[in-house]
């Protein structure tokens, strides 16, 4: 790829005026009077919100822009738009309750600013047919994140995002041949998925930034919005996905450098420096890699438990005592225990990139930003879907004999039709949180990993329980039996009462004021 000049000077150069644009924002922030919660139920309220998003099985990064999201989705069933146009203070209160937001820490005027916003999309959202299947993801979902991206700075990642999708779309021109309409958009949409697993909330709030959209113009919002639709579901940006996505760990060690390093920018034009600041980096990313997994089989072994115990009090128990007129208690042992035992077991096969490895992301890196290496930045692989029918055929059979042969073992043990179901469900719940997991160690590969005997059985095994999962997450992610149960029994109730206790606090304040 031909460079006019070395990428670090663009890199360093985009950082710099993030920087200011930051500093100029943290200014004006500052100067502000900020906003002072005192409210009943910090407790109450931080302690659900752990609950729920343990449920959810979110990623940390959508957590807030999740809370922001339930809060409107509550407030816009009122139908009453004089209430979103004064939900700020509301919001921030909860928000800061909930753990989310540090005291006196956002300024008063965003309390103005939130609202406006809210208003806006409630008209959208109460112009749209009900029965539109976008109509959450066009308005709550934009909403959550324009309210988080006023809490929260994105300027670093802006600038990273944009060096990245500058060279991938130079890349694509110089090797794809085909002429595809809007296929820099796609490039775009692929790179944030990729790089940095921003959510289609988030993605779709940017490129309605990007091309200047707003709530208040409902024919062009709409339309926007149609496009961005297609365009998410694109074979073509699904493509452009898997390709950057394999060939994303040079880049996501160097965002994970914008994160932590105050003056890269500054350390970019010295390239020992920067080089061997990387190096640091990927020893340092192993290590959070490591306990991000552990961290992950523990929220995963309490969602397995927290659902399955639900399912069990409302489903398998009475099923029992319906059918057999007792509680069969050998299937609902090891339903309930089995999916957290193996998930444990299937971490315990992930392990970390050695030697070899590192020295590749260094290699490439220095391709990447100086030019100096001779390692190439994007390596030629074999593309996935080559391979011909017999090997779909076989993978097929493999996928029936090793569900087959769980299923009559189970049987012989005296599950049910129903226990087998429930069985196989969360233990291919399991088998694709553990494959997520997986991944961890997968995004910072530049090279492939050694496939060794225990890695071999482990994906004999697990594999077709993985592709069941993956059906299963992508189904239960749209409606999520047990976040519902906690919203409508728990939530709605918890933050109204919660609300009217502020609310009576502030009319006895006001009342001892007045005496």
């Amino acid at each position: 790829m031909e460079k006019h000049h070395p990428l670090y000077q663009q890199l360093a150069a985009s950082l710099q005026a993030a920087k200011n644009r930051q500093a100029h924002l943290d200014t004006q922030k500052n100067a502000e009077e900020k906003v002072h919660v005192v409210g009943a139920g910090a407790t109450i309220t931080a302690g659900y919100e752990q609950l729920r998003n343990a449920a959810e099985h979110a990623e940390e990064n959508v957590l807030l822009q999740r809370a922001i999201r339930r809060f409107y989705r509550r407030l816009f069933l009122l139908r009453d738009r004089k209430l979103a146009a004064g939900s700020g203070d509301e919001l921030i209160t909860e928000l800061t309750l909930a753990g989310y937001l540090a005291n006196d820490t956002v300024p008063r005027s965003y309390i103005d600013r939130i609202g406006e916003s809210a208003a806006a999309y409630f008209d959208v959202y109460m112009s749209l047919d009900w029965r539109h299947k976008r109509r959450d993801a066009w308005t709550l979902d934009v909403l959550s994140v324009e309210v988080e991206s006023m809490l929260n700075s994105y300027a670093k990642q802006s600038a990273f995002v944009e060096f990245s999708y500058s060279y991938f779309l130079d890349y694509f021109k110089q090797t794809d041949t085909k002429n595809i309409e809007n296929h820099d958009v796609s490039v775009f949409i692929a790179t944030h998925r990729a790089l940095l697993k921003t959510d289609p909330a988030r993605i779709r709030w940017i490129l309605l930034q990007r091309y200047s959209q707003s709530p208040k113009d409902f024919g062009s919002f709409t339309k926007t919005n149609e496009l961005i639709d297609s365009l998410m579901d694109a074979d073509e940006t699904d493509r452009l996905f898997r390709i950057i996505n394999r060939q994303g760990a040079t880049f996501r060690i160097l965002w994970q450098m914008i994160e932590s390093e105050e003056d890269l920018e500054t350390m970019l034009a010295s390239q020992d420096r920067f080089l061997s600041a990387y190096e640091a980096q990927i020893e340092t990313t192993y290590t959070a890699v490591s306990k991000k997994i552990k961290k992950g089989i523990i929220k995963s072994v309490i969602f397995l438990f927290i659902t399955k115990t639900l399912i069990g009090i409302l489903i398998e128990i009475p099923y029992d005592m319906l059918v057999h007129n007792e509680i069969i208690w050998l299937p609902l042992i090891i339903n309930l225990l089995f999916p957290p035992l193996y998930m444990i077991l299937l971490s315990n096969t992930l392990l970390l990139p050695g030697r070899a490895n590192t020295e590749a992301l260094v290699d490439k890196v220095e391709a990447l930003l100086y030019g100096t290496s001779d390692k190439a930045v994007i390596s030629t692989r074999r593309r996935t879907g080559t391979y011909g029918w017999p090997y779909r055929i076989a993978y097929a059979l493999f996928i029936l004999l090793v569900v087959g042969s769980a299923i009559f073992g189970l049987y012989s043990l005296g599950f049910s039709a129903l226990h087998l179901a429930i069985f196989l469900m969360f233990l291919s719940t399991a088998s694709f949180l553990g494959f997520s997991l997986s991944r961890l160690v997968r995004e910072v590969e530049a090279i492939d990993g050694y496939q060794g005997g225990v890695t071999l059985i482990r994906d004999f095994l697990y594999m077709p329980f993985v592709v069941i999962g993956r059906w299963i997450s992508e189904k239960y992610a749209k409606i999520n039996l047990v976040a519902q149960i906690l919203d409508m029994v728990i939530e709605l109730p918890l933050k109204t009462i919660l609300r009217l206790v502020r609310q009576w606090g502030a009319f006895m304040s006001d009342q001892k004021d007045r005496l």
